[in-house]
């Protein structure tokens, strides 16, 4: 019994000591009318007009690389298609919101095409919605009519 828990404490803190440079794993922004996004309830399908999993790599304000998942032994991952610096530019508009759609944070060792990143600790059907940098809901992926789309199981 002391064992586990030794084992279990020794875990925590190797998750809490990250070894390589942490980035929030998102799909790309998607503007939506800001009165929308304040309307918002449980059970709502939010469409965001994109049809593939393609994902970008965001370190704070700034967009790093461009990701697609791949099939990698048994699960899948996510491997760096392309490389970029761009930053994450909010709307002056008061009736459009920039909303980013978030699956959680990955490590990578490096970022160069074709590295692959591991991604089996993420739940993909599971995504939390940032707009202004505030949370103002969580949800899941759902598929309507080909295209992907949020469903919204809770509001903040």
């Amino acid at each position: 019994m002391k064992h586990e828990t030794q084992a279990l404490h020794l875990a925590k803190m190797m998750q809490k000591h990250t070894s390589y440079p942490t980035y929030e794993l998102t799909l790309p922004l998607v503007t939506v009318r800001s009165n929308k996004l304040k309307k918002l309830s449980v059970d709502d399908i939010l469409l965001i007009g994109i049809d593939t999993l393609e994902f970008l790599l965001v370190d704070g304000d700034t967009i790093c690389a461009n990701t697609r998942l791949k099939p990698m032994e048994n699960a899948h991952g996510a491997e760096i298609s392309y490389l970029k610096k761009d930053t994450i530019r909010e709307f002056d508009s008061k009736k459009y919101k920039a909303l980013k759609i978030s699956f959680g944070t990955v490590q990578s060792k490096a970022l160069e095409i074709g590295a692959k990143i591991d991604i089996t600790h993420l739940d993909l059907e599971k995504v939390t919605l940032v707009s202004e940098d505030k949370m103002i809901a969580e949800g899941s992926l759902v598929n309507v009519d080909e295209e992907i789309a949020i469903q919204i199981k809770k509001v903040n």
